[in-house]
């Protein structure tokens, strides 16, 4: 055994049914996957994040 002390990322949680979450997974087309990928890896300019919208609270206009 390893003595290393290894951070493991946490399981993923889903907040829909096995049969909703299936038939997600099941229509991704797998370009779509790498081209997401691609994008992510492309670095961006320093300085142009996005502002992060705050969430309106509720009852509030």
């Amino acid at each position: 055994m390893t003595s290393d002390k290894r951070k493991t990322e946490p399981p993923l949680y889903l907040d829909m049914d096995f049969e909703e979450t299936l038939s997600r997974f099941a229509r991704v087309k797998p370009d779509e996957v790498r081209e997401s990928i691609e994008r992510s890896k492309q670095k961006k300019p320093p300085g142009e994040k996005p502002a992060r919208r705050r969430p309106k609270k509720e009852g509030s206009s």
